[in-house]
């Protein structure tokens, strides 16, 4: 069981804003990948995967490729549960 920063439980299906990525993990990242990394912040995904008491999600940079980031509490903040379609927070923004 993993939760977010407000102590919310995170499911796979969840959808959670990203608060955070490490700007040293970022920099090891071609220029272009970078600043799709740093646009994250503050948009929404959808977990994928629980793992290693993390939730993953995904950003495609292209149709081929992509990054999963693996998130940790302090990192996300819960939007919305999928099973139960609650919405936890007033503005639930779009992915871009």
């Amino acid at each position: 069981m993993i939760f977010d920063k407000n102590h919310n439980e995170v499911k796979i299906g969840s959808w959670v804003k990203v608060l955070f990525i490490e700007p040293g993990f970022i920099s090891t990242f071609p220029l272009n990948e970078a600043k799709i990394m740093k646009a994250m912040i503050n948009k929404t995904f959808k977990v994928i995967e629980i793992a290693h008491n993390k939730a993953l999600i995904k950003q495609q940079f292209s149709a081929r490729t992509g990054i999963s980031l693996a998130l940790a509490p302090e990192e996300m903040e819960l939007v919305k549960t999928e099973e139960a379609g609650k919405v936890n927070i007033a503005h639930f923004p779009t992915i871009h």
